[in-house]
């Protein structure tokens, strides 16, 4: 290989470096920022949902311990409650039940079922107290945003308002109504002797 040869080699590995830094300066186009931003801020919100919903039921977990520990089977409800209490272990994501050997005494297990409704009652309500203090519109901002501008963006980048509106469904803005679709309030256990005493 002679001078000339390694010179373009140079060149062109130079105009090569070159368009790859130009290139690296661009972003991505702003339709797909938009969508990952508003993904982002979504996903946020729900951890955010997730996080705090699971540090207000410690003191359930604990009183679903003590039932658990108080009975000898998951049937055992019926001595206590009006219906089975196992919606409440996967609604809360309380951890697997440790059923006891022997199961307490009635009494014991009444005292036990009204500090487990005391517990749930207190979760729903500071759930929602939690859900209306958060404040959703800086998240609905974006999402109406996204909503005006996402395919205007993406159709001058394609060139095509058809294929920019190919898949895209606007995003509904965010409620207290569907974050508690989300993150649901817990179900009330309701006690035998609470509905004999309306009867």
């Amino acid at each position: 290989m002679d001078e000339t040869d390694e010179s373009l080699l140079m060149i062109r590995g130079d105009v090569e470096a070159e368009i790859k830094e130009i290139m690296g300066l661009f972003d991505a186009p702003a339709f797909a920022r938009r969508g990952l931003e508003l993904e982002d801020l979504v996903k946020r919100l729900h951890d955010r949902c997730r996080r705090a919903r699971a540090d207000r039921l410690n003191m359930v977990h604990l009183r679903l311990r003590q039932w658990a520990r108080a009975v000898s089977g998951p049937e055992e409800w019926s001595g206590v409650f009006v219906s089975s209490l196992e919606p409440l272990w996967a609604l809360s994501g309380a951890e697997a039940p440790r059923w006891a050997v022997v199961s307490a005494s009635i009494r014991q297990q009444r005292s036990i079922a009204g500090d487990l409704v005391a517990a749930v009652l207190r979760f729903n309500q500071r759930w929602l107290e939690f859900l209306d203090r958060l404040n959703l519109e800086p998240a609905n901002l974006v999402i109406d945003q996204y909503n005006r501008y996402y395919l205007i963006e993406k159709e001058c980048v394609l060139g095509s308002a058809r294929l920019a509106a190919r898949f895209f469904r606007p995003v509904p803005r965010l409620t207290r109504e569907q974050l508690l679709r989300d993150h649901p309030l817990l179900p009330v256990p309701e006690r035998l002797d609470r509905h004999a005493g309306r009867a």
